[in-house]
């Protein structure tokens, strides 16, 4: 009878724990989050290897729901569904966590104007730290 009880007390702080949580894409690897501050400030001794990242949702894709912008003390990555495989809801906000590979991104002129004019994003300079995301979490 003990281990039952047990077993259930573990199974609802799961449940609690992730109740307001809401997963996109693959599913979501256990582990820390890198804050992207922490990220933004060295990114390519973090390239290359898939990891956990975090920030507060500042953007959202409003044609597709195909990326979103993480922020944290004023650093910013754009987090791309890799393969435009998933989407998050275009009025997804407050924190998030994506899994992903981080890379620095070139941003040509077409890619700016197709960020700007069909997805109402902010002009981005001429390059930008980006996560190739197969999970977004948004908390």
């Amino acid at each position: 009878m003990k281990f039952k009880s047990l077993l259930a007390l573990f199974f609802a702080a799961i449940v609690t724990t992730n109740a307001d949580a809401a997963d996109y894409g693959a599913a979501m690897p256990e582990g820390e989050a890198i804050d992207i501050a922490v990220a933004a400030t060295d990114p390519a001794a973090r390239t290359g290897a898939p990891a956990l990242y975090r920030g507060r949702i500042t953007q959202v894709c409003q044609k597709a729901g195909c990326w979103v912008v993480l922020e944290s003390d004023g650093h910013s990555a754009r987090v791309m569904a890799k393969d435009h495989g998933f989407a998050v809801p275009k009025d997804a906000s407050g924190e998030a966590i994506a899994w992903g590979v981080l890379e620095v991104e070139p941003i040509s002129e077409d890619h700016a104007r197709h960020l700007v004019e069909d997805d109402g994003a902010a002009a981005p300079a001429s390059e930008e730290l980006r996560i190739v995301a197969t999970a977004i979490r948004v908390l």
